[in-house]
């Protein structure tokens, strides 16, 4: 992979499908979680076979205008595909809403967060839909879960069988949150996760925030609803969309977190 590069929808199409050919199905498999509102596949991406033992997801640009999110999944497809695991199937959405980063890169609207529709779909899930503050700002939608793209992260998320966790990566801020109002073995877990996220970034893990309260969020219903260990990750800094030029230092500070990761808790 070209190390400046910042891919668009079309380009990762490609790239995903070139990868296909490479590589028998046991070692990466891409599928179509269905098509959004503008006719573009939702991508999901497994490196490892379906028969693993336990899954492991990574999600990017669920916000249009945080699309350099996806190129740097696609760096860690391209090394974890010469690194796989034995017992682990990593699925990743590179590109949770590709209308709105199609929106965000093609078009005037730069800042661009909302799908198609104009619905923030990280506003969009059933836990805690319409309690963000920001709800007359950020369209959550007109009913929990009533967007193609929303519904098709939930069909997903509840296909798996036996999830260690989920990577939420946004942008940006350089921080993690994490601080979901939960107990006992699932807080142990989101904090372990968070630990090792934070011990392989440097990024700062950030403490009593609205951010982890239910508002509607994907985060927040894997968690409280799901029940499954999941943090978000913030890259980049200045501005969003975060500027090409920090792409090589996001992708050096993240690159590894999945081999660190494993090696922690398994």
């Amino acid at each position: 992979m070209k190390q400046n590069k910042i891919y668009s929808y079309p380009e990762m199409e490609k790239k995903l499908l070139k990868w296909k050919d490479l590589y028998t199905s046991d070692r990466f498999h891409v599928e179509s979680l269905g098509l959004t509102y503008g006719k573009r596949h939702i991508y999901a991406c497994h490196v490892g076979g379906a028969d693993a033992k336990y899954q492991f997801v990574l999600t990017a640009s669920i916000h249009g205008r945080e699309y350099i999110n996806t190129t740097l999944l696609l760096h860690m497809i391209a090394y974890y595909l010469k690194h796989p695991w034995k017992n682990i199937r990593v699925s990743f959405i590179p590109m949770a809403n590709p209308d709105g980063v199609s929106i965000s890169m093609n078009t005037d609207a730069r800042k661009w967060k909302e799908n198609g529709n104009g619905v923030d779909l990280n506003r969009n899930f059933p836990c805690g839909f319409g309690l963000s503050p920001d709800h007359k700002k950020r369209n959550p939608g007109s009913s929990p879960a009533d967007q193609l793209e929303t519904q098709y992260l939930m069909e997903f998320i509840n296909s798996l069988t036996n999830p260690l966790g989920i990577i939420h990566y946004h942008s940006r801020g350089n921080v993690i949150f994490y601080d979901y109002n939960v107990n006992g073995s699932l807080r142990n877990q989101i904090v372990g996760l968070a630990d090792s996220a934070h011990k392989t970034t440097g990024y700062k893990l950030i403490r009593g925030t609205k951010d982890t309260k239910p508002a509607g969020g994907f985060g927040d219903w894997c968690v409280y609803e799901k029940k499954i260990p999941s943090i978000t990750i913030e890259t980049g800094f200045l501005k969003t969309p975060v500027p090409k030029w920090q792409l090589n230092g996001i992708c050096d500070k993240n690159l590894f977190l999945l081999r660190d990761l494993f090696a922690r808790i398994l």
